[in-house]
This record gives C-alpha cells, sequence and structure tokens, in this order.
C-alpha cells in the first residue's frame, strides 16, 4: 500500500473491455499498462512529461519490477492507480504503485519499478539536476 508522506498522484477510469477476457477479467498485463500511466501522469503533475525527458537527452530504463496481483478487476470497473516515487538515487528512480478499486478502495495490485537514468547513447548517467523537483531529490 502507498506509504504515508509520499507525495501521491492518481489517475480513475473505467476498464476498457480491450484490457477484459471473455470472462469480462482484466489480464494481468493491463495492470503494468496502468502502472505505466501512473507514472506518466505522476510526472505531467510535477510539470513535466515522459517527452520532454526524452528530448532532453535522457531515458528511464526498466531494471527491476516487483509486483503481487492481489484481486482481479473486471470489465468497466472503476479503478485507481496511486503512484509515488519510492526513492531516487543518483542514478535510478524507484516508483511504488498501487492499484486499488475506486469505490472501495479496496487492493487490487502493487507493485514497485526501479529505473536507470540512461543517455542517448545507452550509458548509464547521472539523473539531471533539473528533475531533482519532481523526485523530491
Amino acid at each position: 500500500m502507498a506509504r504515508a508522506g509520499k507525495h501521491i498522484v492518481e489517475t480513475s477510469f473505467h476498464v476498457r473491455y480491450a484490457e477484459t477476457d471473455k470472462m469480462g477479467v482484466v489480464h494481468h498485463s493491463a495492470y503494468l499498462t496502468w502502472f505505466e500511466e501512473g507514472r506518466s501522469a505522476y510526472i505531467r503533475a510535477q510539470g513535466w512529461s515522459y517527452a520532454e525527458i526524452e528530448k532532453s537527452g535522457y531515458h528511464l530504463a526498466a531494471a527491476q519490477l516487483q509486483a503481487t496481483y492481489k484481486r482481479a478487476a473486471r470489465y468497466d470497473q472503476v479503478v485507481t492507480v496511486k503512484t509515488w516515487v519510492e526513492e531516487a538515487r543518483s542514478r535510478s528512480v524507484r516508483f511504488g504503485c498501487d492499484i486499488v478499486e475506486g469505490r472501495d478502495g479496496s487492493l487490487l495490485f502493487s507493485a514497485e519499478l526501479n529505473l536507470i537514468c540512461l543517455n542517448t547513447a545507452g550509458a548509464v548517467a547521472r539523473i539531471p539536476a533539473a528533475w531533482s523537483a519532481w523526485l523530491r531529490i
């Protein structure tokens, strides 16, 4: 669950039909797409965008993912993606995410993703100082 004291950005939406199987249950891969949307929303809420990060000559590459599926989401259910920065270091940032049922807040999925900062040549690079405000480092 989201940690107390963390800056959390929330994004809510209805589960789309294309994200489900024949029984209306969300496919496991959709949760990771929702986590990605949550990270993008978090960055946008800080006045940036991932497109701006790339234009500045950097990329954030996935290095490690830990995910726990608690309960299935279903077609047309409202879900809320809660995203925060768990930890930021000189060359990496770890995002946390809880996906909860949008009406009662029960936990459906939780994850942490460690991203490494790379320059355009693909080499590990220091996170630019301009990012420190939205990363809270």
